[in-house]
């Protein structure tokens, strides 16, 4: 038995994994969370997001089967990835505990939508989205490349798609407000596309405060 694998499998893996999803539970499952949602308009349901889910599983479960049975110690690359996944964890709980209440898997729009500036949104669009896929391609240098490759690359493809798509929602539903917010930010997009000038149409006029 690989001792030391599941150790370290546990406590770098599975641990920092399971912190994360009791922070998540907290604020989906918060009454005024829910209240939020409620109220709500939805411009797009969860749908094309478990893509995320389903590359997360998969190069979850192969991490676990690099680290039980193999005795192989680690390569550089898996160090590297092996660093990664907390750090997309951490990303992630820093980016819901600035959230709060707002938080919402899909893509809605709330009465007096407010912009989140604080945390890493301060500097960051969309950093939840950010740490799922830095989780993702961290474990897929654990993964079997035939596994971790299509997982990684289906996952950055989907924050790419996803990122542009709220930015523009939100730029025309919000207005302004998340105009200058668009402006003064970076995201994942802005990394591998020239980041364009946003575009307002006459219908983004209204204004929200920023909290």
């Amino acid at each position: 038995m690989n001792v030391l694998g599941i150790f370290l499998f546990i406590m770098c893996i599975i641990a920092p994994w399971g912190l994360e999803q009791l922070v998540y539970s907290r604020y989906v499952g918060n009454p005024d969370a829910v209240q939020h949602r409620k109220t709500a308009k939805v411009v797009r349901g969860y749908g094309v997001a478990y893509t995320w889910d389903a590359a997360h599983f998969l190069v979850l479960v192969a991490a676990g089967f690099r680290f039980i049975g193999s005795q192989q110690p680690l390569s550089i690359w898996e160090w590297i990835g092996y660093l990664l996944f907390p750090l997309g964890v951490a990303i992630r709980i820093w980016a819901l505990r600035e959230l709060g209440v707002y938080y919402d898997a899909q893509v809605s729009v709330q009465p007096q939508h407010a912009v989140i500036t604080s945390g890493p949104y301060h500097i960051m669009r969309h950093p939840l989205h950010f740490g799922t896929t830095t989780q993702i391609l961290g474990l897929a240098f654990l993964a079997p490349i035939w596994l971790g490759l299509p997982a990684a690359l289906s996952a950055i493809v989907l924050t790419l798609y996803i990122d542009r798509f709220e930015d523009l929602v939100l730029l025309r539903e919000i207005g302004p407000t998340y105009e200058r917010y668009y402006v003064r930010t970076w995201d994942i997009v802005d990394m591998v596309v020239r980041k364009r000038p946003p575009t307002l149409t006459p219908a983004a006029n209204q204004t929200s405060e920023e909290k």
